[in-house]
């Protein structure tokens, strides 16, 4: 009788083991890191209500930051910047023996994603990061003309990346950007349904989960995206969290410890980003009964049921 009696606890026990741990890909291999990284200011525009300052300090502290993650002989990065009154960038980078100019326009970014798919291998981590402005799920890219931008939806996108070999994390810090972030109801985020979900609908088969080797991260879901000043500097508050889980140190330029806070059991992985930047950014994630007011910020993300694995420790 005891043993009958033990044989249903062993069971739940095994189950409740189980279940409590994380999913996560197969472990990747040591490849490459490159990054494309996208900054506007929209000082070019009239309206400076338009005008952004925190949008190109946190590319470049990405930038950083992500070189140091990788070290700098595994790290390829290109900085794609639309700044001050100028709608040009006098800036190149060479991709696979091809020159693309470094102004953040849809054009110099779809060729730059292009020249990837030659050069990376699945071991490869690819990282594409936006701040700027975003409305409706598009990003707000450069145009060549003073007076305007060019709104870019993100399922384009998401296309391009679709075909490039090895891990990819997109990062988008503007606002309205959960209207990107694709409908999968085994995300770990609450995806809120829009014309950019149907963009997965291509990579469903049957029951059969997204391709997990395509993630987005979004600094809201369909609220504004918010900037601010940290010890004397700007910063999208989003992106200042992400350095901040990284281990970057913004004030010193510098690493602040040898392992990121946002990784666990020697892992950096996306989930392990989103926790942490909702836990640690200087805005509330929701509003509550007790806080009805102020401004709110949600970070979400996509990907499926698997987590992916960004860094190794």
């Amino acid at each position: 009788m005891m043993k009958n009696a033990f044989l249903p606890l062993a069971i739940i026990l095994l189950s409740l083991l189980l279940f409590s741990c994380e999913l996560f890909m197969e472990e990747p291999q040591a490849g490459k890191v490159y990054a494309i990284l996208v900054a506007l200011d929209y000082k070019h525009l009239t309206d400076n209500r338009n005008h952004l300052d925190g949008t190109i300090p946190d590319a470049k502290e990405q930038h950083k930051a992500f070189a140091a993650l990788a070290g700098d002989e595994k790290y390829e990065g290109y900085l794609f910047i639309q700044e001050g009154d100028s709608v040009e960038n006098s800036t190149t980078h060479t991709i696979d023996g091809k020159t693309i100019n470094a102004y953040p326009s849809p054009d110099n970014i779809e060729a730059a994603i292009t020249a990837l798919k030659s050069i990376t291998t699945e071991e490869d981590l690819i990282l594409f990061t936006y701040s700027g402005h975003a409305i409706g799920g598009a990003i707000s890219l450069g145009p060549q003309k003073k007076t305007q931008t060019i709104d870019y939806d993100v399922s384009n996108l998401l296309d391009h990346f679709s075909s490039v070999k090895g891990r990819k994390l997109i990062i988008l810090d503007a606002c309205e950007t959960g209207y990107g972030v694709p409908s999968d109801p085994a995300s770990s985020s609450t995806l809120l349904e829009n014309s950019i979900s149907t963009w997965y609908s291509k990579y469903f088969n049957g029951e059969r989960s997204v391709k997990s080797d395509l993630f987005v991260l979004t600094s809201s879901a369909n609220t504004d995206s918010y900037e601010d000043i940290f010890n004397g500097k700007r910063h999208g508050v989003f992106t200042y969290a992400l350095l901040k889980a990284l281990g970057w140190n913004v004030d010193t330029g510098t690493m602040s410890t040898a392992i990121p806070p946002a990784a666990k059991r020697g892992r950096l992985t996306v989930d392990g980003l989103l926790s942490y930047i909702k836990a640690h950014q200087t805005l509330k994630t929701k509003k509550s009964l007790f806080k009805p007011f102020g401004d709110i910020q949600h970070p979400m993300v996509s990907g499926g049921a698997l987590d992916m694995t960004l860094f190794t420790f």
